[in-house]
């Protein structure tokens, strides 16, 4: 069995708390095997963290034919016979080089700040986040002794001297920064980093990418993207109007698609680079993925692409009831016909749908008791803004 991944030989993926993980799929995070403790940015150096043992031990796992757990978001889209991340990598980094002495490519997650607090996200990944989780459930602590929790978020990646340095050191060397939020659009080290880069003398082999809900314009950013051999725009949107400030609580639709008109524009002076639109699909918006591909090919010329979540039962599109996923795959079969250019992405979709993974029926309603809650605690309604698909869960 071939298991092998290239990315996991070249990438360090920084989370937003400062922890390291080989790729920002996994669940692995890399720790000291002698204390078992979780290496930080805030207390490791990256350098140890690349050459430790724990990171050996799952290359050598991957290169052995032994599907390591923690990777099972792609294990699970090859057992659906959908093409995995770890394919597409294997394809695009096949001829890069593996060093040993340092990443060639930087996952970095600096932070948790943001601006938008979406349905399918969580605390961790949004400063948004904390008023809804502390209202989900007992916490059993003030909500001050709450956010103690999530200090280091805050200071894992500021003022960070020997990171930093690090970054410096290993950045001539590196093709690769792809940057996430938060929202990076907000956060200080983006620009340190980008500013970096841009420095680089190897500027002109370099990839950079930074994925953002488009609230923030920045009208230098293109400018500076423009010195890279190629870099990239990703708008996370997840739905259309109303519905996508639904599901991405705090966004605002008019302001994203002018940012997005502006963002296009300036792309217009620049071959290399782009803008794509990029959603989660979810529970939330399976049922409108033919809108958002229609509105962003007639629009602006993009094809918009995703890709599914996995982490939580309610974020599934597999974990669907049955009925509903039928009337799902109906619609969407009958834009299909209708639409070639969206045929391969909603082939690999519908095989993802069809699939019902362990504690299936236990958990086919747990989308619908989770959105519930958090509709009490934002006080909006579902059924408000998606009245025909939410008669589907009746």
């Amino acid at each position: 069995m071939n298991t092998n991944c290239k990315l996991a030989k070249l990438a360090l993926n920084f989370d937003m708390s400062g922890m390291v993980q080989p790729c920002n799929l996994t669940t692995y995070y890399l720790k000291d095997l002698k204390d078992q403790r979780h290496y930080n940015v805030l207390t490791d150096d990256v350098k140890t963290i690349w050459h430790s043992e724990h990171r050996k031990k799952l290359i050598a796992d991957h290169d052995n034919g032994v599907r390591n757990s923690t990777c099972s978001t792609c294990w699970d889209s090859e057992d659906a016979g959908v093409k995995s991340p770890r394919q597409t990598f294997n394809e695009k980094l096949r001829d890069v080089e593996v060093l040993e002495s340092q990443p060639r490519v930087m996952i970095v997650k600096p932070g948790n700040l943001c601006n938008n607090a979406c349905r399918s996200c969580n605390a961790h990944t949004s400063s948004m986040w904390y008023k809804t989780d502390y209202a989900l459930d007992d916490q059993g602590k003030t909500f001050k002794e709450y956010l103690e929790f999530f200090k280091r978020h805050k200071t894992a990646y500021t003022n960070n001297d020997l990171l930093e340095q690090r970054f410096a050191e290993w950045e001539d060397k590196i093709i690769f920064w792809d940057m996430y939020g938060g929202e990076p659009m907000i956060v200080p080290l983006f620009f340190k980093l980008l500013d970096q880069a841009v420095a680089s003398d190897t500027v002109q082999e370099k990839t950079f990418n930074v994925h953002t809900n488009g609230m923030v314009y920045k009208e230098d950013l293109v400018e500076k993207f423009s010195k890279f051999k190629s870099a990239h725009i990703g708008f996370s949107i997840d739905a259309i109007g109303p519905k996508n400030d639904y599901i991405r609580y705090g966004s605002k639709w008019e302001n994203i698609i002018s940012n997005l008109r502006k963002y296009m524009a300036d792309c217009e002076k620049h071959d290399n680079v782009s803008i794509t639109v990029r959603t989660t699909y979810t529970p939330w918006n399976i049922y409108y993925y033919d809108e958002i591909y229609d509105y962003f090919q007639k629009e602006f010329g993009i094809t918009a692409s995703g890709y599914w979540c996995d982490d939580k039962p309610w974020n599934d599109v597999r974990y669907i009831p049955r009925k509903v996923k039928d009337s799902i795959i109906g619609k969407l079969s009958k834009y299909e016909r209708d639409n070639k250019k969206f045929t391969e992405n909603f082939n690999e979709l519908k095989k993802w749908i069809a699939t019902e993974p362990a504690g299936y029926d236990e958990l086919q309603n747990s989308f619908m008791e989770f959105n519930t809650k958090i509709d009490n605690i934002r006080k909006e309604k579902f059924d408000a803004v998606f009245p025909e698909y939410s008669k589907l869960f009746a």
